[in-house]
C-alpha cells in the first residue's frame, strides 16, 4: 500500500490511458467494467457486444478481459469504417447530382434553375426538420435530386390543360427515379437507401410517410416563396384562393406556420387567408353577412390617408398603440402571421376590394379572418374597441390637420363595414362571459336590438325546455309535436336573427358616417367640364349611395321587426300548453316569458324609431302594416304565465 503506483488516483480515468497503460508504470490497470462499459457506449448498435459479454468479461479481468477489449474495439473499427465508406458513397453522390445540375439549361418557364431548385428544396427539408443530424440520408438525397434532369422529358405530344400537364409530370418523375437509381448505385450507395430516395423523388410513397410529408412541404413552401407571383399573373382571385387552398391541404402544421411569415403581395396575402380558412373548414357554409358599400368620397379619403403613412412604420405603431390599450392582446397576436409586416398589406388588400365590383369578395376575405383569428388565435369580439381605436389613431397621425376629422370619420366608418362581416360571426361564436366583455367594452357591439334577439330565443329555448321535461316526467303530458315544432323552429329563427341584426346595426352604422361628396356650384369653367357624363355618373355615384343608407335602413327595420313577430308567434303557439307544466318548472316558464316580452318591446321600440327615417319610401308601407298589426294585437304574455285558466 505504501508503493508509490498503488496511491490513490487524483483524476479521472480516461479511455486513451487504457491503451497506454502498459507503457506507462505510475498508472495502475483500471477496473475493467468501467473500460468494457466505455467501450460498449462507443459503438455503433450493430456492433455493441451484449450485456453478458461485458459482464463476462468484467468477471474475467486481467489479460483475458484486455483480449476481449481488443476484439470489440476490432469490432468498432470495422463499424466505423464501414460507416465512412456508406458516408463517402453519399458524398459522391451529392457530388454527382450536382454536376449534373450545372450542366441542365435553364427552362423558360421556369423561375428557378435546377440546381437552385433543389438547393432550396434541401435548405427548407434541414429547417423543417431541425438541421442536418435530423435528415436521413435518402431524404437528403432525395431533396438534392429533387429535380434531377426534369427537362430531359419533353412536355410536347401530353397534351394541353391540366390532364396533360399531369400526365408529364408523372412519366418526369418516373424518368428522375430511374436516373438517380443509376447515378446512386454507380457511386456504391447501399441498395436499400437507393430505393428509399428513389421512392421519395418520383412520390412513390403515401404521404402519411414523414419523409415524404417533408418533401411535399418544401415543395409547397418554394411555390409560394417564388413562384406564385409568376403564377397568379394571369388568373382571377377566386381561382387563385382555390389554389391556395389546395396547397394548404397539403401542408403539415409546421410548414403552415413557416409559410405565414412568407412575403406575399396584398393580393396575394387575401387569396391566401381565404384559401386557408377553406382548407381548415372555417369559410362560410352560406354565403358571408353584406358589407355596406361604401361612397366612392370615402373610398377615396381612405386610400389618399392610407398612403400617407410610412409603411415600414405601420405595423410597429399600430402594435404600439394596441397593447397600450389592452396589454392581454399580445398574447392574441402573438403569431406568425400577425407580424407587423403583414399589417399595412392587411389593410391595403381590404382597401383594395372597397370597389363596389369587389365587395363581395371584400366578404369572404373579412369572413376568412374573423375564422382564422378565432380559432388560431382565440380572438374575440371584446378584441374590436382596441383595435379600431388603435387603427384610426395610426391614420390619422400623419393627416393633414384641417382634415383630421374627416378622415377619422372615414375610417370609423370603413371598421363598421368590416365588423358588418366579422362581428355577426364573432358574436354567435362568443362563450357567455365573453359576450358580456364584448358588451362592456367601448364598442356599442353587440348593441341593444342584438341583445333583444338574444333574449327572446333564451326565453323560446326555456319554454320548450319545461315541455320537454313536463312531458317526460311521471303524470305528465307530452305536448304536441306541432307546438315543439314551432317553438323549436322559432328559436332557430331567433338565433340567426341575432347575427342579421348586427349585420344591420354595422352596416347602418357606416352608411351613416360615411364622408360624401360635398355638392359645390361648379364655376363657369368646371361647369364646361362636367357637362354630359361626368354630370350623369355624379349624379348616379349620389343616388347609389343614398340608395344604399336606405337599403341599411330598411334592414334596420326589418330584423327587429321579425324578432318581435317570432316571439309572439311562439308566445301564441305555447299558451294552450301552459296548463301542462309542472309546479316546479312553473317558475322557469315565467322567466321565459318575461325574457320573450323584454326582447319584444325593445325590438319594437328600434322599429318605432327608424320607421320615421324611412317613411314615404318605396316599399315602407308593407313594413308599416306589420308594424301595426304588431301593436294593436292584445299580447299574450299575462295569459302565457297564468295557469289557473283555459
Amino acid at each position: 500500500q505504501a508503493c508509490p503506483h498503488h496511491a490513490p488516483r487524483q483524476v479521472p480515468f480516461r479511455f486513451g490511458d487504457f491503451a497506454q497503460g502498459w507503457r506507462r508504470p505510475w498508472l495502475p490497470p483500471p477496473p475493467f467494467a468501467t473500460v468494457a462499459a466505455t467501450v460498449a457506449s462507443t459503438l455503433g448498435p450493430e456492433s455493441r457486444p451484449r450485456g453478458a459479454v461485458v459482464a463476462v468479461a468484467a468477471g474475467a479481468g486481467g489479460l483475458g478481459g484486455f483480449l476481449l477489449w481488443r476484439l470489440t474495439r476490432s469490432a468498432a473499427r470495422r463499424g466505423l469504417e464501414g460507416a465512412l465508406e456508406v458516408a463517402a458513397a453519399e458524398e459522391r453522390a451529392l457530388r454527382l447530382v450536382d454536376r449534373i445540375h450545372a450542366c441542365q439549361p435553364r427552362r423558360f418557364e421556369d423561375v428557378l434553375d435546377e440546381a437552385s431548385y433543389c438547393a432550396e428544396v434541401e435548405r427548407w427539408v434541414l429547417e423543417l426538420r431541425g438541421g442536418p443530424i435530423h435528415v436521413p440520408p435518402a431524404l437528403r438525397l432525395a431533396a438534392r435530386a429533387a429535380h434531377l434532369e426534369r427537362g430531359a422529358v419533353s412536355s410536347e405530344g401530353f397534351g394541353e390543360g391540366r390532364q396533360g400537364y399531369l400526365s408529364w409530370r408523372a412519366k418526369a418523375r418516373r424518368r428522375q427515379g430511374e436516373r438517380l437509381e443509376e447515378i446512386l448505385l454507380a457511386v456504391g450507395v447501399e441498395r436499400g437507401l437507393v430505393a428509399r430516395a428513389c421512392a421519395l423523388v418520383g412520390k412513390e410513397l403515401p404521404i402519411q410517410d414523414v419523409d415524404m410529408q417533408t418533401m411535399e412541404d418544401a415543395a409547397c413552401l418554394i411555390f409560394l416563396g417564388h413562384r406564385l407571383c409568376q403564377f397568379q399573373a394571369d388568373k382571377d382571385d377566386g381561382t387563385m384562393a382555390d389554389i391556395l387552398q389546395k396547397t394548404w391541404r397539403k401542408m403539415s402544421p409546421q410548414a403552415q406556420a413557416k409559410a405565414v411569415v412568407l412575403d406575399y403581395t396584398p393580393r396575394m396575402l387575401g387569396c391566401l387567408l381565404e384559401g386557408a380558412a377553406a382548407a381548415a373548414d372555417l369559410q362560410a357554409s352560406v354565403a358571408p353577412m353584406v358589407a355596406p358599400r361604401l361612397p366612392a368620397a370615402t373610398v377615396t379619403l381612405l386610400r389618399d390617408s392610407c398612403a400617407l403613412v410610412p409603411q415600414d412604420k405601420f405595423g410597429d405603431e399600430f402594435y404600439g398603440r394596441l397593447f397600450a390599450e389592452d396589454e392581454n392582446l399580445r398574447e392574441v397576436f402573438d403569431v406568425p402571421a400577425a407580424r407587423p409586416q403583414n399589417i399595412p398589406k392587411v389593410v391595403r388588400m381590404l382597401l383594395d376590394l372597397l370597389d363596389s365590383e369587389q365587395v363581395p369578395r371584400f366578404e369572404r376575405v373579412i369572413h376568412a379572418m374573423a375564422a382564422l383569428s378565432r380559432h388560431f388565435a382565440r380572438f374575440r369580439t371584446a378584441h374590436l374597441a382596441a383595435i379600431k381605436k388603435a387603427l384610426v389613431r395610426s391614420i390619422t397621425d400623419y393627416a393633414p390637420s384641417k382634415e383630421k376629422k374627416k378622415i377619422s370619420q372615414a375610417w370609423e366608418a370603413f371598421f363598421y363595414s368590416v365588423c358588418a362581416v366579422s362581428c355577426p360571426f364573432l358574436i354567435m361564436n362568443d362563450r357567455l362571459f365573453e359576450s358580456a366583455n364584448s358588451t362592456a367594452s367601448a364598442l356599442p357591439l353587440p348593441s341593444g336590438g342584438t341583445l333583444a334577439g338574444n333574449l327572446a330565443s333564451q326565453g323560446v329555448a326555456l319554454l320548450e325546455m319545461c315541455l320537454r321535461v313536463s312531458g317526460l316526467s311521471q303524470g305528465g303530458t307530452a305536448a304536441p309535436e306541432e307546438v315543439l315544432h314551432r317553438i323549436t323552429e322559432a328559436r332557430d329563427w331567433l338565433m340567426d336573427a341575432v347575427r342579421d341584426d348586427v349585420n344591420a346595426y354595422c352596416g347602418l352604422v357606416s352608411s351613416f358616417i360615411a364622408v360624401t361628396a360635398t355638392p359645390e356650384e361648379p364655376s363657369s369653367a368646371n361647369a364646361r367640364v362636367l357637362q354630359g357624363g361626368a354630370v350623369i355618373a355624379a349624379a348616379a355615384g349620389a343616388a347609389a349611395e343614398e340608395a344604399e343608407r336606405r337599403r341599411w335602413l330598411r334592414r334596420s327595420v326589418e330584423v327587429p321587426l321579425y324578432i318581435a313577430e317570432l316571439s309572439y308567434g311562439a308566445a301564441v303557439a305555447c299558451l294552450q300548453c301552459r296548463r301542462q307544466i309542472k309546479r316546479s318548472l312553473q317558475p322557469e316558464w315565467v322567466a321565459g316569458a318575461k325574457l320573450m316580452r323584454t326582447a319584444t318591446e325593445i325590438a319594437l321600440r328600434n322599429v318605432s324609431t327608424n320607421l320615421l327615417s324611412i317613411r314615404g319610401q318605396g316599399n315602407s308601407e308593407a313594413l308599416e302594416k306589420r308594424f301595426a298589426k304588431l301593436r294593436d294585437t292584445e299580447p299574450p304574455w299575462e295569459d302565457l304565465c297564468n295557469f289557473g285558466i283555459s
